[in-house]
């Protein structure tokens, strides 16, 4: 769908305001094939999944939602940046993930980092410590600058063969210098690289794996979304789970 035909705050909350079924508001539309799995767990039925197209409209629809009180509507979003800061107190009765986004969620409580082949361990973990060092520094800048009074976006959206392309060894020197990279603190790089299936962004724990589970002489390959689905319907995941019963139990309230 084109940006510029996504509904904008008003027509959503219209849209809330009208509606006679219970509702799981939730970012964008690309999460939409995860919540519809989540659906399923639940005991409330049928229940409808509205998507915002941001973070931001979610707040803002949030923000109004005194509009439509009458109304059985549920609020879930990805932790982002608050992982690192804390949730604000004026939106503590949405539900965030447990880590960073939903696919920390997802392969946090999955058993998927085992598919990886053996041989392949050592390359995963050299990357993973690239990528984790390359999102503890874009961490520290967000930090520093909201310690300073900018508001500014947490930078973390770039594809990992930006960050380090296949068959290197480190940080793309043309990535490097364009985004002025310095080695971060050791103690935010530390507190990423031990909790990185919770703080590292979801979206990279699955590039990450997909390009030594793509590779043209594996058996099978598989892309990114490949795993993610894998990983979701592996079941039994706690972190699935708890964002379930934390949907079921409001809109059961």
């Amino acid at each position: 769908m084109d940006h510029k035909s996504l509904p904008n705050s008003d027509e959503l909350v219209s849209t809330l305001k009208r509606t006679n079924l219970p509702t799981i508001v939730i970012e964008g539309k690309d999460d939409v094939f995860i919540y519809r799995w989540i659906k399923q767990q639940l005991s409330t039925s049928p229940v409808s999944i509205l998507t915002c197209g941001g973070r931001n409209t979610l707040f803002k629809i949030y923000d109004r939602r005194s509009e439509f009180s009458d109304k059985n509507v549920v609020f879930v979003a990805d932790q982002d940046s608050y992982i690192f800061e804390g949730v604000n107190q004026d939106r503590n009765d949405i539900i965030f993930t447990s880590g960073y986004c939903i696919e920390n969620d997802i392969y946090s409580g999955s058993g998927i980092r085992s598919f990886l082949d053996t041989e392949d361990c050592n390359g995963y973990e050299l990357l993973k410590n690239i990528v984790c060092a390359w999102f503890a520094f874009e961490v520290e800048t967000y930090l520093d600058k909201k310690q300073n009074g900018l508001d500014a976006p947490l930078q973390v959206g770039t594809h990992i063969n930006r960050i380090c392309p296949p068959g290197h060894s480190s940080i793309c020197p043309t990535y490097s210098h364009e985004i002025n990279y310095t080695n971060p603190k050791p103690e935010i790089f530390t507190m990423i690289l031990e909790n990185y299936g919770i703080k590292l962004r979801g979206k990279q724990l699955f590039q990450m794996l997909s390009r030594f589970m793509s590779k043209k002489d594996r058996f099978s390959q598989f892309s990114d979304k490949n795993l993610i689905e894998i990983a979701l319907k592996q079941g039994g995941n706690p972190y699935i789970n708890l964002l379930a019963e934390s949907i079921d139990s409001k809109l059961n309230f």
